[in-house]
């Protein structure tokens, strides 16, 4: 792709000895390894959108490792988005209004990033590289709150990136590794993070940014991203820092790749594909269809087409936290104080249901801890045993992590994001701190005040005290790494900021870590 450019930009791009950038009329023009793009400049901040850093994955590249993007002649036009990875169109429910959720279109051809940066000459400035979250099923770089210009202004390079997603990000299958087909093994959408970060390292100092100074960073499914990342042998020396938000213990089930390749078998058997050739024929919009998940039950839906435990890639999955690590690096990591909440939940009876249905023979002794007399009751403790549930567990891990000696930084957020018009109030619920990290606020019609702007402000301030120094402390109070004895507390992010217990009582907290201990699912699912 190329567009027509005045022939006085293009000369004193050339004049001015890329690589490099340079802020020529109103389109800053850098130099990447594949060709001369033009972005946009803003407000003090240049950016760069839908640059290529693998090439598409179609055709019979489906269900392939991502192969270098290729060269372009001319001057590309990066001033849009690409598109997202293709997935189902997701539509408002929940808190979880337009500003929330990627928009149309979806292609397969989508391995992209964006890039922010401050205006003017740049260098060795630190790189935020940020991995969407959507379930490994859907989300993108194009989702409004993710935009990156106002934490680049604060004098960091931003880069967030597309990578595939559902079943063509994590489709499992023996015939997709038979002759002639690719090593990979079902986590394609892991491969293309991967391949992001290679590029960002060949690429980044054009922008400004240090190679040397990357910190990963994801929510939902991207925080589950950062920690496999972590883990992967193949990302090693790709990153020195990593931030997973919502969180790195959320212990969602990592199948096996025999695991995988059943699943894979059976929508093949449904689809009438039983090999590479016919998998890769099928339309796009009827493998979403064919893969669609259908709500059902309570709790959240089983996740399908997830990274896969295949020994080169993923030698183990991630929650164990006491196996070996690729890249140690320092984490960041920690969760919503309303994440994952079922509002249907207002009743003592479904208080007392729920947690039978989910504890099993420990639930007398929860319900013991956890008051529900009324309905206020119950719904406050619906409240704290999802909280408690998910803090033990990442206590518990980040102490296996510190034992192996890695630094864990860890938080709890607790700041409500306003409601929508017409809408109930959701608190801190799983994504709500994004738009206060980016400094996205204002979006969806919702009514914003000054202590968003100081949460806002508080969310950067930590966020760019990690990126430079490691440290999310900076220059405020101590934030000190969590101990390999268990003790010390985390750090608690929003309305009330300060060092404090991360669960609600000890003895809710030694009861949790008791219903681990038995074997027990702690995470946020």
């Amino acid at each position: 792709m190329a567009i027509k450019q005045p022939a006085a930009v293009l000369l004193a791009a050339l004049a001015l000895g890329i690589p490099g950038v340079a802020a020529a009329g109103p389109a800053p023009l850098v130099r990447t390894a594949q060709g001369l793009a033009a972005g946009t400049a803003s407000r003090g901040v240049e950016a760069w959108l839908g640059l290529p850093y693998a090439q598409g994955p179609v055709g019979a590249l489906r269900w392939q490792e991502p192969r270098p993007a290729p060269a372009w002649q001319g001057v590309r036009d990066a001033s849009r988005f690409g598109p997202s990875c293709y997935q189902a169109q997701a539509g408002a429910w929940g808190p979880y209004t337009a500003e929330f959720l990627a928009p149309p279109p979806f292609s397969e051809d989508c391995l992209t990033a964006n890039v922010w940066k401050p205006a003017g000459p740049a260098h060795g400035l630190p790189v935020l590289v940020f991995i969407h979250g959507g379930g490994f099923s859907g989300g993108g770089a194009t989702v409004p709150v993710y935009d990156g210009a106002a934490l680049a202004a604060r004098q960091a390079v931003v880069v967030t990136i597309q990578y595939r997603v559902g079943v063509f990000g994590f489709l499992a299958h023996p015939a997709l590794r038979g002759p002639g087909q690719s090593g990979a093994s079902g986590n394609y959408g892991l491969e293309d993070q991967i391949a992001a970060l290679r590029w960002i390292k060949a690429n980044i100092a054009r922008f400004g940014g240090d190679p040397a100074n990357v910190t990963i960073a994801g929510e939902s499914a991207g925080a589950e991203s950062v920690v496999a990342l972590i883990v992967s042998p193949r990302a090693k020396g790709l990153f020195a820092k990593a931030m997973a938000l919502s969180g790195a213990s959320m212990a969602v089930d990592v199948p096996s790749l025999a695991q995988g390749d059943a699943e894979g078998q059976a929508l093949g058997a449904r689809l009438q594909a039983a090999d590479a050739a016919a998998l890769r024929a099928v339309a796009a919009a009827d493998l979403v269809e064919a893969t669609k998940v259908v709500p059902g039950g309570s709790g959240p839906p089983r996740l399908v087409y997830v990274p896969h435990v295949d020994g080169a890639f993923l030698p183990h999955d991630p929650v164990r936290a006491a196996m070996p690590v690729a890249s140690p690096v320092p984490l960041l990591t920690g969760f919503n104080g309303a994440e994952m909440i079922d509002p249907s939940i207002r009743t003592p009876a479904a208080f007392e249901a729920a947690v039978r249905g989910r504890y099993g023979n420990f639930a007398d002794r929860l319900l013991a801890l956890y008051p529900h007399a009324d309905a206020a009751q119950a719904q406050q403790s619906n409240l704290l045993i999802a909280r408690d549930r998910y803090m033990t567990g990442l206590l518990l891990w980040a102490r296996a992590r510190a034992q192996a000696g890695q630094r864990v930084y860890a938080y709890l957020y607790d700041h409500a994001y306003p409601p929508a018009p017409g809408g109930a109030s959701f608190g801190a619920f799983h994504s709500s701190q994004l738009p206060y990290l980016f400094g996205t606020l204002g979006q969806g019609g919702r009514q914003f005040t000054a202590r968003d702007a100081a949460v806002s402000r508080q969310w950067q301030d930590h966020v760019l005290a990690f990126l430079r120094s490691g440290n999310p402390a900076g220059r405020g109070a101590p934030w000190p790494a969590m101990a390999a004895d268990g003790s010390g507390a985390v750090m608690w992010l929003g309305d009330k900021p300060g060092l404090a217990p991360a669960v609600s009582t000890p003895a809710r907290q030694a009861a949790f870590a008791a219903y681990a201990a038995a074997g027990g699912n702690l995470g946020l699912m």
